[in-house]
């Protein structure tokens, strides 16, 4: 059978926060909105709440669920998750709405027509954000921490910290005359506009990144921002 050809189309990247063992539920909520599927990844949260962190309970099992759909179908699937009492009734949580400005998928299947280049000005994903912006940082295994440290320092309530791996060989270091560490965290942290400068100026100057091949950190911004459940975590 030949290969289908891929193109790239347009569409949303809905990302919900929650407990650990909640994330089925709301896979199950989304596809039945009309969402095509999802994955979910497992980390740690990581609160501000200094009691907590002496009595070592600051660290919660985190699940993140990712849900790609077309622009147009966004709507539809963030009501559904908001009203459904499976949901509001069980689990606490957030989520948000990242932009996707190109997909790629098997034509027949595509999520929706490709966009025109250069359809859209720059930056307005920026000016449809609700006023949150998601920083995100890659780094080697143990430094997580320190840069939600940072974060909290500057104003962030608190984080999720990801386990990963990276892809680097020892080819690689030699050539770039880094050290490769397999081993790598993600820390996502959502912060408001007008905290988030301060927050990721924080994070980039912790002394852990300081050394070369240690991590990198981005900026994104966050459309429909929301609680969910009764209360936020």
């Amino acid at each position: 059978m030949r290969n289908e050809p891929m193109a790239p189309v347009g569409g949303k990247l809905l990302v919900i926060v929650v407990r650990h063992g909640a994330g089925d539920r709301v896979a199950r909520v989304a596809r039945r909105a009309g969402a095509l599927g999802g994955s979910i990844l497992t980390g740690r949260g990581a609160v501000g709440n200094r009691l907590l962190q002496l009595l070592c309970l600051a660290d919660t099992e985190k699940e993140l669920v990712f849900v790609l759909a077309p622009e147009g179908d966004m709507p539809g699937i963030i009501g559904a998750l908001r009203a459904s009492p499976e949901i509001c009734r069980k689990s606490t949580g957030i989520g948000f709405v990242l932009d996707v400005t190109a997909v790629v998928r098997n034509v027949r299947q595509a999520l929706a027509p490709a966009p025109a280049a250069d359809a859209r000005p720059q930056g307005e994903a920026m000016k449809h954000s609700t006023g949150h912006q998601l920083i995100f940082a890659i780094v080697n295994a143990g430094y997580a921490d320190d840069l939600m440290a940072a974060a909290r320092a500057a104003g962030a309530g608190g984080g999720t910290i990801l386990k990963a791996r990276g892809t680097g060989t020892e080819e690689d270091a030699g050539f770039f005359g880094i050290t490769i560490v397999p081993e790598k965290e993600v820390l996502l942290v959502l912060a408001a506009n007008d905290a988030a400068p301060a927050i990721f100026a924080a994070v980039r100057s912790a002394p852990c990144l300081a050394e070369p091949g240690s991590g990198i950190i981005f900026r994104v911004a966050a459309e429909d921002f929301f609680p969910l459940g009764a209360q936020r975590p």
